[in-house]
C-alpha cells in the first residue's frame, strides 16, 4: 500500500513530526511538507496562477491511503493545511477535474495529528469527517499525541493506526 502523508507544522520536529516518525518506522511512507509548496487559496471562479497543487492532487491519486498530519491549532488544522483542503474544493467545481475527484472515492483517510489536550476536539474531528465524507473518502483511523504533559502516545494506539494502514 502506498501511504502519502500530507504534513504540515510551525515546527517541523515538533510532536506532530515525532507522531509521524511512529508509522514510518513500520511503513514506506511519502511526506510531503505543504507548508514548503505554493498552494494558492481556493477561488470561486476556479482560475489559478501556475502552483503545486496539481502535481500534489496527483500525488494523492498515486496512494492508497491519505494520512493529513497536522498538530490541533485553536481546534483546527494548520493554515497551510487549511488552504489545501479549501482548495481540493476545485475538484468537484470544475467539470474537466471531477473525474480526479472521483478518484479520490478509492482512498483511505487518515488524520494524525497532536495537541496540549488528552482528548481531540470534538470540531478538529468533525472537520476530517465531514472533509472525507465530501469526497467519498473512507475515514480509517486516527492517532492522536497527547502532549499536554509532555509528548506522549499510546503505543497501542500506535498499533492500531499501523494496521488500519495496512488493511484493505
Amino acid at each position: 500500500m502506498k501511504t502519502l502523508v500530507l504534513f504540515s507544522s510551525a515546527n517541523k520536529q515538533g510532536n506532530t513530526a515525532k507522531t509521524i516518525e511512529h508509522i514510518a518506522a513500520d511503513h514506506t511512507v511519502e511526506v510531503v511538507d505543504i507548508d514548503s509548496l505554493t498552494i494558492t487559496p481556493y477561488r470561486y471562479e476556479n482560475r489559478y496562477p501556475a502552483d503545486d497543487f496539481y502535481p500534489l492532487v496527483e500525488k494523492m491519486l498515486a496512494s492508497d491511503n491519505i494520512v493529513f498530519a497536522s498538530p490541533i491549532y485553536w481546534y483546527s488544522v494548520t493554515a497551510p493545511m487549511k488552504a489545501l483542503i479549501d482548495r481540493m474544493t476545485e475538484l468537484l467545481d470544475v467539470a474537466e477535474l471531477k473525474p480526479k475527484a472521483r478518484a479520490l472515492e478509492s482512498k483511505r483517510g487518515f488524520v494524525l495529528t497532536s495537541s496540549g489536550k488528552q482528548e481531540i476536539c470534538p470540531t478538529f474531528h468533525s472537520f476530517f469527517e465531514g472533509l472525507f465524507r465530501y469526497f467519498n473518502i473512507e475515514y480509517a483511523a486516527t492517532l492522536h499525541a497527547a502532549c499536554n504533559s509532555g509528548y506522549s502516545i499510546d503505543s497501542k494506539e500506535v498499533s492500531l493506526f499501523n494496521q488500519a494502514l495496512n488493511n484493505r
